[in-house]
């Protein structure tokens, strides 16, 4: 393992340049096109990478588009899986960006751009971890095959299609969450709620994805909003209001500021009799889905959230509000559907969107505790695994957790203006990829 440390930190600058490269395509989702169901950016990114991959002596393999893998070949026929995604969510240059998202700069020892972290940074430390394995001369008893996944951020239908195709790994970990290990994520209810009728002259848009804290919210009416001032247009038809607030993931709600909240109070006060209005106010502008009375607990990973991320009024009038809701894992699906429609209005249609079940691989198995100790033991701590609300590729396959990129007490920018990546925490990370890689493909 010496020779391969050493040819992985001669390669750092070689990994950042590269890392650069695949930051630059825009992978955000776009319209499927013949071969790129996607989009066209993510397709070619995809195509990089895996002719990257190609180029270190790995075989690699297409998945129609939806994914693709590349191969360090082992003795047996076991595999080593390692799940991460191309595939980013948007990037609003105005929300506050210190640089363009899809420039990739450099500044002050940390590299920002739309994916660094999430998960581009991570996926391209563990191919250069890799290749150092295979230029060291290691042969793996296991295979060690990298996933690269195009759709991680919009439902996961990528690795949906991937394992009709392939089997799944015998053991597996994402590079797609916290460090120490994340064994525990909560259940994600994904869901748009067809409201009722606004009052006339009212619209209101907000937001691109549910798993994302909207930070801009623009509403027209034909009522002045007093609360709302500083944020008016006045038109020949009434006044339109902007507010604005601060972008998170959309499973820790309360790290960001949700545009919608503040534009949503001040109407439902001028239209008091409006159900819509009054029903957003009053029951799912809380985070905590306490006031909807679909607040949940449990001692494995605490509490329930809730984010509203995107609003949008018909053209007759109508809301439809899309929600994300993360729930502890002792709980399931079904009955997160069964708590909304009964604390629900009658007539508001739940239209399931992206749902998933709770993840909970046991602390005390091998594949947790090797994990604990490869990180433990580099960085000289003794942490305990993690539970988290985030929702990663461990939860489609099997024997799978989510090992880093995030350190702790790491600042959080994962789908946030500036996301970035440290340069030292990145020769840290791919250190700790290359570590665990030759232990659990033994």
């Amino acid at each position: 393992m010496g020779k391969a440390k050493k040819l992985l930190n001669d390669r750092f600058d070689e990994m950042v340049s590269t890392l650069q490269q695949v930051l630059r395509f825009n992978t955000e989702k776009t319209a499927a096109l013949p071969g790129a169901p996607f989009g066209e950016n993510i397709k070619n990114c995809l195509n990089f990478t895996l002719g990257l991959a190609a180029s270190f002596g790995l075989d690699v393999y297409d998945c129609d588009g939806y994914a693709g893998h590349a191969d360090l070949k082992g003795k047996g026929n076991e595999v080593l899986g390692i799940l991460g995604h191309l595939d980013v969510v948007p990037a609003n240059k105005d929300d506050g960006w210190i640089c363009a998202p899809y420039d990739a700069e450099i500044r002050d020892g940390k590299l920002y751009a739309r994916g660094a972290m999430d998960d581009k940074g991570p996926m391209i430390a563990c191919l250069f971890a890799v290749k150092a394995l295979k230029d060291a001369g290691i042969t793996p008893d296991k295979t060690v095959r990298l996933i690269f996944g195009c759709d991680e951020e919009s439902g996961m239908q990528c690795v949906e299609h991937y394992f009709t195709k392939m089997p799944f790994p015998t053991v597996s970990f994402s590079p797609d969450g916290d460090f120490p290990v994340i064994n525990r994520e909560k259940g994600i209810y994904q869901f748009d709620l067809a409201c009722g009728k606004l009052p006339e002259g009212v619209t209101i848009f907000a937001g691109d994805r549910a798993n994302v804290v909207p930070s801009k919210c623009v509403a027209t009416s034909r009522k002045e909003l007093p609360e709302m001032t500083c944020f008016q247009t006045q038109t020949d038809e009434g006044y339109t209001y902007t507010s604005t607030g601060k972008a998170a993931h959309g499973s820790t709600p309360n790290e960001g500021i949700n545009a919608t909240h503040r534009l949503l109070t001040a109407l439902a006060k001028a239209y008091p009799n409006n159900l819509t209005l009054d029903f957003l106010v009053n029951k799912t502008i809380d985070t905590s889905g306490k006031r909807w009375g679909i607040a949940l607990h449990d001692n494995e990973s605490g509490d329930l959230t809730c984010n509203l991320g995107v609003l949008r009024t018909s053209s007759d009038g109508f809301l439809t509000a899309t929600f994300d809701i993360r729930f502890p894992v002792s709980y399931n699906c079904k009955y997160m559907y069964e708590s909304i429609r009964s604390n629900t209005p009658d007539e508001f249609a739940i239209i399931e969107q992206h749902i998933s079940e709770p993840l909970h691989v046991p602390s005390d198995s091998k594949l947790v505790t090797t994990l604990m100790d490869v990180y433990n033991k580099r960085m000289n701590v003794h942490l305990q695994p993690l539970a988290i609300g985030g929702g990663t590729y461990s939860r489609c396959l099997p024997n799978c957790v989510a090992f880093g990129p995030l350190f702790p007490g790491e600042e959080q920018t994962i789908h946030m203006p500036n996301e970035c990546i440290s340069l030292e925490n990145l020769r840290i990370m791919a250190e700790l990829y290359l570590e665990a890689i030759y232990r659990l493909s033994k």
